[in-house]
């Protein structure tokens, strides 16, 4: 199995992924900038090895790391929208927030925000609750998402996640 990662292109996809689990696919080929019949061949060389692990998702394959358990992959590939990214990191923030307040913390529009809540609640990553008869939000697992922000931050271009790593390490540490 380790001679399937001598190949350049290989290597390359390999560690794209170990670095950005939940990459798709396409998200891969135009990284590498590799033409997308290339990075399909290599793709499948590797997961059929059991090098990789690729899930369906809609219409787009992502690729994760074989010992990535289901939570996890789950949760990074929630990681990987921006808009649900911007939810969780709110709501790893500020766990308890109102609705409204993931709407107001958010910054998106209240049927987008109604839309990825319901798919992560689905998922089992974020869980709400009732607090003095208001329906309350919190990560089913703060201290997991933490650490596969932590763990991954390179993998999300993003400030915000960048701060929350920042503020989650200070908090640690205290």
């Amino acid at each position: 199995m380790e001679d399937l990662l001598q190949h350049p292109t290989r290597r390359r996809l390999y560690e794209e992924v170990r670095k950005r689990p939940g990459i798709s696919a396409r998200e891969l080929q135009r990284a590498l900038e590799i033409g997308w019949g290339e990075a399909a061949h290599h793709l499948r060389q590797l997961t059929d090895a059991g090098l990789l692990r690729r899930e369906r998702g809609g219409r787009r394959d992502y690729y994760f790391l074989p010992e990535i358990t289901w939570q996890d992959r789950k949760t990074l590939l929630l990681l990987r929208s921006p808009a649900e990214r911007m939810i969780l990191v709110g709501l790893a923030s500020s766990p308890g927030l109102s609705f409204p307040q993931v709407v107001s913390h958010a910054g998106l529009s209240k049927s987008t925000v109604s839309f990825h809540m319901h798919h992560m609640i689905e998922l089992g990553v974020v869980e709400g609750y009732r607090e003095d008869n208001v329906l309350r939000y919190r990560p089913q697992d703060r201290e997991r998402l933490a650490e596969l922000l932590r763990r991954y931050r390179e993998g999300f271009d993003d400030r915000l996640v960048d701060q929350f790593v920042g503020v989650w390490s200070q908090l640690l540490r205290e």
